[in-house]
């Protein structure tokens, strides 16, 4: 538009010179002339405002971020639960090998591992990450973050122990992650759980005291994960990843804390034991 502009502008002022001798006879033609000049400079000024206009409005949407979507999630008054669907299979397990460890702390036996990593990773404990998205724990709230861009603040009760480590994943939509409290098995704690963010909706709660582990692993249709207590039974859970339901359990000597999976094998490090447990 602004070529067109300029090309009937100087047509039209070659038109003027060349018929400035004539200015009495041929006045009408050049009023009209300079209408269609004036006509064709107003038309311009409007489009450039309008695409000003419309720079600074994406501009400005750029700049500013989407705020993100606070959800609080109340477990009051809600107990165990699952949805009606095909049950998953659970996996076979093989312990290939069970070794004392002298009481080494879950990072310094994840720290010292060359050969396994977990599924989402960390420098720190309270912020973690997988292919998609960041995690970040603080002041009891959960952040995800997809690149630099916030999308959602969680709040659930679960004890301040347990926002370290790698114990929450979005997936397609579905948040999954667990409600732990720390001590001896009380009702309605260590459970596992499954939120669909944008419907803002449960859609599932597995039974109490199957989580008390720092992280779990999704492996297909299954989740993995731990419980135990000093004073309670010991056992690496698998969950129907769709339902909550316990689908198989596996007692061990003490609970599981941390996991990591590689090769179709279970690296299972415990209060006292390590564990590498064959997936098949």
């Amino acid at each position: 538009m602004k070529k067109q502009y300029r090309l009937a502008t100087f047509a039209l002022s070659a038109c003027l010179l060349m018929a400035c001798g004539a200015r009495e006879t041929n006045a009408p033609e050049n009023n009209e002339a300079e209408k269609q000049t004036e006509n064709i400079s107003n038309i311009d000024t409007k489009i450039d405002e309008a695409e000003t206009s419309g720079a600074l409005t994406e501009s400005e949407s750029r700049e500013t971020p989407i705020a993100p979507k606070e959800i609080l999630i109340d477990f009051t008054g809600i107990s165990e639960f699952h949805p009606e669907g095909t049950a998953a299979q659970p996996y076979s397990l093989e312990v290939l090998s069970e070794t004392y460890n002298n009481i080494t702390f879950a990072d310094e036996w994840y720290n010292a591992s060359e050969d396994v990593s977990l599924p989402m990773i960390g420098e720190n404990w309270d912020c973690f990450y997988d292919e998609n998205y960041t995690y970040q724990w603080d002041d009891g709230k959960l952040s995800i973050f997809d690149g630099e861009n916030c999308l959602y603040v969680l709040e659930y009760p679960t004890d301040k122990w347990y926002v370290n480590g790698n114990n929450a994943r979005l997936e397609n939509g579905i948040f999954y992650g667990a409600s732990v409290m720390n001590g001896y098995a009380q009702p309605d704690t260590c459970f596992m759980f499954a939120y669909d963010l944008e419907n803002e909706k449960l859609l599932w709660r597995s039974a109490d005291q199957t989580y008390n582990s720092m992280n779990f692993l999704v492996k297909g249709d299954v989740i993995f994960c731990g419980y135990g207590f000093t004073a309670e039974d010991d056992y690496l859970y698998q969950l129907d990843k769709n339902t909550g339901e316990v689908i198989d359990r596996l007692p061990l000597k003490k609970m599981p804390d941390l996991m990591a999976e590689k090769d179709d094998r279970l690296y299972v490090h415990t209060y006292s034991y390590d564990y590498v447990i064959e997936v098949f």
